[in-house]
């Protein structure tokens, strides 16, 4: 276990893709955030993030996460503007 762990530490720049393969094998939107987003306008305090759909459309999104019950997330994202 140990040699498996420090493989995955070497390449910490390998989960974000896994992360996102998995949403989308899921069926899922994908989302991040992205240092080229910190000049948006209104975006002044870091909330924006890049939602990144299974088709390849990127949006520039809000997003509010709430746990419910404590088993699962709602997920709330508004759209800002389409990136792609």
């Amino acid at each position: 276990m140990e040699k498996r762990a420090a493989r995955l530490l070497k390449n910490l720049e390998i989960l974000p893709e896994l992360g996102r393969q998995r949403c989308f094998e899921l069926g899922n939107p994908f989302y991040y955030q992205d240092a080229a987003d910190a000049k948006e306008p209104g975006n002044e305090s870091g909330d924006y993030w890049r939602k990144e759909l299974p088709s390849g459309e990127l949006f520039l999104v809000t997003l509010q996460v709430d746990e419910i019950k404590g088993e699962n997330y709602s997920v709330k994202d508004t759209i800002i503007r389409q990136i792609k």
